[in-house]
């Protein structure tokens, strides 16, 4: 089809797994037909390295692979499909290619391996940004040099990846899933149990196996794991010392805006006691007034009492003389 040259044909593909050991190529086209043309469909069937089958689907549109990620879960010979999209070579690991995971690692690509001092690369504008692939539930800025984002949905870490390139302010990021150290133990237990070691009940002898064990294949299986898992601690530690220098920051701001507040309650405390204080000195100046006038009172009631008492003598004596 003209729409699905190879630059795009990354948002055309899908991978289809978990499907039932008696799946036909033409039920699960049939299946996957409801959401849109299916252009292509590669069907691997169940062995003895593999427990069940998969697929690798094309489909006619993206708005195809689109509907039918938006509508998981799906279910085919009542067995619950796992689709992911399909992951290019040169936007992901291999290991990566199959395993889904919600948290998202954003750093600087610098193959000069230097810091990069962007001051606009900060939470909110990493926010802005990765926002529009999903929910973002976690983010966690790490040094200013690298973030990590927790999405509610896999499938956003698969479309950044899909997207990439990614540039800030001119600079390329370096986009990669992040596993954490739970993860990569389970996906160690997978690989230590797996299914693709030979089984001595498949007419495997322990020669063979142990030839399969000491394979470049499975070494370096091997030695991924075990450098994502030393990654995947680093990182964990990085977000326990962010964490607690946030926590850290915190209190120290608490504990500035707390004797912010106790030095303006001094103040107000200081501001109150001068009031209190010439209070306190205009009711001993209103008392003494009022003593005072009192005293004057007094006086004045005297000295009329006295007026009026040699008023009342005198008319006596001026009766008497008439």
């Amino acid at each position: 089809m003209s729409s699905n040259e190879l630059v795009d044909r990354k948002y055309y593909s899908l991978y289809v797994g978990n499907l039932s050991a008696d799946i036909r190529r033409k039920e699960l086209c049939q299946y996957l037909e409801q959401f849109g043309q299916v252009d292509q469909c590669q069907l691997f069937e169940a062995n003895y390295r593999r427990w069940s089958c998969f697929a690798f689907v094309l489909m006619n549109t993206p708005d195809s692979i689109n509907k039918l990620m938006s509508t998981r879960p799906h279910f085919l010979d009542n067995r619950r499909l796992y689709l992911k999209r399909e992951l290019p070579e040169q936007c992901s690991n291999k290991i990566e290619h199959f395993l889904t995971t919600e948290s998202v690692l954003i750093q600087f690509k610098n193959s000069q391996n230097q810091e990069i001092n962007e001051p606009d690369f900060n939470e909110e504008n990493i926010r802005t940004y990765f926002q529009t692939y999903g929910n973002i539930r976690n983010l966690c800025l790490l040094k200013s040099i690298r973030c990590l984002i927790e999405y509610d949905d896999y499938d956003a870490v698969d479309c950044i990846l899909l997207d990439s390139p990614h540039y800030f302010n001119s600079h390329e990021l370096q986009i990669d899933k992040y596993y954490s150290t739970e993860q990569l133990k389970h996906l160690e237990r997978m690989f230590t149990h797996n299914q693709e070691l030979p089984e001595s009940g498949a007419g495997e002898d322990e020669e063979q196996v142990e030839q399969f064990l000491h394979s470049p294949r499975y070494l370096n299986m091997r030695i991924r794991l075990l450098t994502d898992s030393i990654f995947s601690i680093n990182i964990s530690n990085e977000i326990k010392l962010e964490t607690i220098h946030k926590g850290f920051l915190t209190t120290i701001n608490r504990r500035k805006e707390l004797l912010e507040q106790i030095e303006q309650l001094t103040k107000q405390c200081q501001i109150l006691q001068e009031k209190n204080r010439t209070i306190k000195e205009n009711n001993l100046n209103r008392f003494q007034l009022n003593k005072n006038l009192e005293e004057n009172y007094q006086q004045q009631i005297h000295d009329e009492q006295n007026k009026q008492n040699e008023w009342k003598n005198k008319i006596e004596l001026f009766h008497k003389q008439s």
